[in-house]
């Protein structure tokens, strides 16, 4: 019991800050930024095709990296899975859908200021934050409990 003690006070922040928790924001700041540019309901045809065009040219440059048989991302035997490239591929969709979403909002016009930025990217954030608290409160539990 004692060293359980010393641990949650040794490593209290460490224990709770994960990857678990980076990909919970991440997600949530993407899903926030599809609601609040009004990516979802695909009204405006120009915004849409807009999106469209800068979501084909993220996914060529992230396919691009991964095809060139000299990519740096690529594991160390030239394969895809496991190498970096697959390892970051989530987060790379996350700030995709956030980039599309953000060209969305400013050719449809919901996004007007750069403050419309910043409550687009956390808009998510504030209407889960229940769910960042249940991921740290996971990530801790499990990183206290002697497996």
């Amino acid at each position: 019991m004692d060293e359980i003690l010393r641990n949650i006070w040794l490593r209290g922040a460490e224990n709770t800050a994960s990857v678990w928790l980076v990909y919970c924001i991440m997600l949530l700041s993407a899903i926030g930024s599809v609601i609040f540019s009004g990516l979802y309901t695909l009204k405006n045809r120009d915004a849409a095709l807009a999106a469209v065009l800068v979501a084909i040219a993220i996914v060529a440059g992230v396919v691009l990296t991964a095809v060139v048989p000299t990519s740096p991302l690529l594991g160390v035997t030239g394969t895809l899975f496991p190498s970096p490239w697959a390892h970051g591929l989530f987060p790379v969709l996350c700030m995709m859908s956030i980039t599309v979403s953000l060209t969305y909002g400013l050719v449809a016009g919901t996004i007007h200021s750069l403050a419309d930025v910043l409550r687009m990217v956390s808009y998510g954030l504030s209407r889960w934050s229940w769910m960042v608290i249940l991921v740290m409160t996971v990530t801790f539990i499990l990183s206290v409990i002697p497996l």
